[in-house]
């Protein structure tokens, strides 16, 4: 497969799971029994939103890593070292330095805000002080670390052999979900927003599906043959996932290991499910495709917000989760618009140059 062709698929499928995060921590506030762990608990709870969060959580950000592994790589081989690391730098240091500050900033001001309305719980442990962590932003983190590392480990094509081989027979490749599970089991929880630095357990849990990329690239004339598999793999993580994420099976210990496996049956489904979708011109792909970094980027100031909008008003949990999602999109998308899209900041945000009529 040529070095130039377009993958709309998995870029599809890689803006998905980063718009997919608006949704997640959307959900914190209507989370039955979250007031000692967020900085404000609507009295509205939507017990169905334990599900939401759990699945959502279980593969989102794999899902994340494997295709910016995958990417990373074509990168690495179009541009050369130097120009490789050049590149990784710009498109994540870059936003961290400008974005972190200002989230930081708005973070702590809605949290007094919260406090000052009487809205804050007193079992809140994080109080009113200024945050010190990354909060959504611990992505870059990580990322970034993945893509020195990458740059700096000498040359291994072993991996890329045995990822064409597993590609013969799909599901084979599900045995990398022993590995994830065995890492769940030993460590129940993965925490990476709570620090500036990345931990060894997160390192490993995400590097793991990032090298998978990475190490996917060289394989990747191989790759359709997932697509005979996607549904029912799709259609298996997300049965399994809902029934460890609905009644509070994955608060047992046994459940949220077998959770590893949910992880990379969402994960192999969507690359076959993307690897199906024909490469053609749709604009409006397009769009939501380079606008989904910034989406990400600023939409959590923007949901605490809301969420603190709503917990002063009565009203169905599940009509103010869905209110706090759509608003906020809208948000992201209108400043993009105005602010990112055919302006000076596109190319550091993803945005593509576009040839010329």
């Amino acid at each position: 497969m040529a070095p130039s062709a377009r993958y709309d698929g998995l870029d599809a499928i890689r803006a998905g799971a980063m718009l997919l995060g608006l949704a997640y921590h959307a959900t914190y506030a209507w989370f039955p029994g979250v007031a000692p762990w967020y900085f404000v608990a609507d009295t509205s709870p939507v017990e169905a939103l334990v599900t939401v969060t759990g699945f959502l959580h279980c593969f989102r950000m794999q899902v994340f890593f494997a295709l910016s592994g995958f990417f990373s790589h074509l990168v690495f081989e179009r541009r050369g070292p130097r120009g490789y690391l050049a590149d990784r730098s710009r498109r994540l240091l870059v936003p961290l330095l400008f974005a972190l500050p200002v989230v930081l900033g708005l973070d702590w001001w809605l949290r007094r805000q919260s406090h000052a309305l009487g809205l804050m719980s007193p079992a809140y442990t994080q109080g009113t002080g200024a945050p010190a962590s990354p909060l959504h932003l611990w992505f870059l983190i990580y990322l970034w670390v993945f893509c020195a590392a990458a740059w700096a480990l000498p040359a291994w094509d072993g991996p890329s052999k045995l990822v064409r081989r597993g590609l013969r027979f799909p599901p084979s490749l599900l045995a990398l979900a022993g590995l994830t599970c065995a890492g769940l089991w030993v460590h129940p929880e993965t925490r990476p927003d709570l620090f500036f630095w990345p931990r060894p357990f997160e390192l490993l849990h995400f590097g793991l599906f990032f090298a998978f990329g990475w190490w996917l690239w060289p394989a990747r004339d191989a790759l359709p043959a997932l697509q005979r598999h996607a549904g029912w793999l799709l259609a298996a993580g997300f049965g399994l996932g809902l029934f460890i994420f609905t009644g509070g099976r994955h608060w047992q210990p046994g459940w949220l290991t077998l959770s590893g496996l949910v992880t990379w049956l969402m994960t192999l489904g969507a690359l076959g499910l993307a690897f199906g979708v024909p490469s053609k011109d749709r604009p409006w792909l397009r769009f939501l495709v380079e606008s989904s970094y910034w989406v990400y980027l600023v939409h959590y100031p923007v949901v605490l917000a809301l969420q603190l909008f709503f917990a002063q008003r009565e009203g169905p949990g599940w009509l103010e989760y869905g209110a706090t999602t759509a608003l906020t999109f809208a948000f992201a998308l209108l400043s993009f618009t105005l602010l990112v899209w055919k302006t000076p900041l596109g190319p550091w945000l993803g945005v593509k140059p576009r040839a010329a009529p």
